[in-house]
């Protein structure tokens, strides 16, 4: 298994291998490698892709790392930009109507209950739960049905026999 290394020391070895290529490997032979002929330019081109394909990551990083900043200096332009739109909305159109609704400035959520209200909530909550007789898993546990008796099986009523009529004359 391949171990992990910095970019430098890829480079090193990569630069290093690529010169000794060029002095050791004949210039018309081919040489194996895991059963594969390689001509000396095809050693180079294996060593050289690597340094060329480093070369463009550093230069993307470099673009990214300037985009980036570029798009984190738009976005704090932005939203400076977006207090004082809110602010212009606000006042022209008023905080609340249709077209501060459809800019996005939607209205603001409602207050956090104070104290007193949850106090109240948790009071009015319990005495619900008091009068409908609502308890929790623990006590509902505690509670079952009555075993009712099986009941007894029923057998099919014998045929009763009817006299035949008679006909009144």
């Amino acid at each position: 298994m391949a171990t992990k290394t910095n970019n430098s020391s890829t480079v090193s070895k990569c630069t290093q291998r690529a010169a000794a290529a060029q002095q050791y490997i004949p210039k018309k032979g081919t040489i194996l490698v895991h059963s594969q002929p390689y001509t000396e330019p095809q050693v180079e081109t294996v060593y050289q892709t690597c340094l060329d394909t480093r070369q463009t990551l550093v230069n993307l990083r470099g673009q990214v790392t300037a985009a980036l900043a570029a798009k984190n200096q738009a976005d704090a332009t932005m939203s400076t930009f977006d207090v004082g739109l809110r602010d212009w909305v606000a006042t022209t159109f008023g905080p609340k109507s249709q077209q501060a609704i459809d800019f996005g400035y939607a209205r603001k959520p409602p207050a956090k209950p104070t104290v007193s209200v949850k106090a109240t909530a948790q009071t009015k909550a319990k005495a619900t739960r008091t009068a409908r007789g609502v308890v929790g898993p623990k006590q509902r546990k505690k509670i079952t049905a009555p075993v009712a008796a099986a009941p007894a099986p029923t057998t099919a009523p014998a045929p009763v026999a009817t006299a035949p009529a008679t006909p009144k004359a």
